[in-house]
């Protein structure tokens, strides 16, 4: 299609990807909803942060129930681009390297390690403690990352996975695939809040159902309008507005209490449904 491959998150928010998105539902997906927690704390503010998640959420051609789905559609040809955990990605980028990417969006990725431990009294603990020593070392690492083949990689299948290790991306340099991140890349880093992060994850998980995939078809609507009138400073306000009772982070904190009720959490929803839908009318 003669675009230039997407590196950031803003990127894929622009008008040459409109209608060429795919994404999964942030309530079934939890790594869709850790994505979109990176997209709006790779920006400034919370308000700034949404504005930034509606511009791509607004340039999405369907919603999937799963982050494999979503990462299945470039796959299929369905879409040019989508949202995915990096194991999804690297896995389909690595049957068909000639036709895919996979970008892990450097500063804006925040990586988090898969965890190991020991079971207590195992019966065989010093095996267990041995086994453990071996996936932290750089022998163990490599496998991670390097491709069948390779002295020190798999025999057999591609795990595709990132490596905690920071001297093998020294000395394995150029041999692992491109597709696999460098976090410790300069540049790389993102310092997430992790606090926010957590009190966040459920409702920024509801306000994008209520804005984005209950309003699917009235947010592309208005997303097309926005962009023939040339982004509109303020139909893209009108847009990106947050609902009153969740504008400020001090809010965030209200919200998230609140949404333990079921009660008032329908009620919440409904309200912010109907809040976007109402919003998205008004860009004429």
């Amino acid at each position: 299609m003669n675009l230039q491959p997407p590196r950031s998150w803003e990127d894929i928010g622009k008008p040459e990807f409109f209608d060429l998105v795919v994404m999964a539902d942030p309530t079934q997906s939890g790594s869709q909803a850790a994505a979109n927690e990176m997209i709006v704390q790779s920006a400034p503010t919370w308000p700034e942060g949404w504005a930034k998640l509606m511009m791509i959420l607004s340039n999405a051609k369907k919603f999937t129930d799963s982050s494999g789905g979503a990462a299945n559609a470039p796959v299929l040809g369905e879409s040019v681009v989508s949202v995915c955990i990096d194991f999804y990605g690297n896995m389909r980028v690595a049957k068909s390297p000639d036709k895919l990417g996979y970008i892990s969006p450097k500063g804006q990725t925040g990586y988090t390690p898969d965890p190991i431990a020991v079971l207590k009294n195992p019966p065989h603990p010093e095996l267990a403690q041995a086994f453990v020593g071996f996936l932290l070392s750089l022998k163990g690492q490599a496998l991670w990352a390097l491709p069948p083949g390779h002295a020190d990689g798999p025999q057999r299948y591609a795990l595709n996975r990132t490596p905690i290790r920071k001297d093998f991306y020294a000395v394995y340099a150029g041999q692992f695939p491109e597709w696999i991140a460098q976090p410790y890349e300069e540049g790389a880093e993102m310092v997430v809040d992790a606090e926010l992060r957590e009190v966040r994850y459920g409702v920024l998980s509801y306000l994008v159902y209520a804005a984005a995939i209950e309003n699917a078809r009235p947010l592309q609507e208005a997303k097309r309008k926005i962009i023939e009138k040339n982004f509109d400073p303020e139909l893209v306000r009108i847009l990106t507005k947050l609902p009153d009772d969740i504008d400020t982070v001090d809010k965030i904190r209200e919200i998230a209490e609140k949404l333990k009720d079921p009660a008032q959490s329908e009620r919440i929803t409904t309200g912010w449904t109907a809040f976007f839908r109402s919003q998205y009318k008004q860009i004429q």
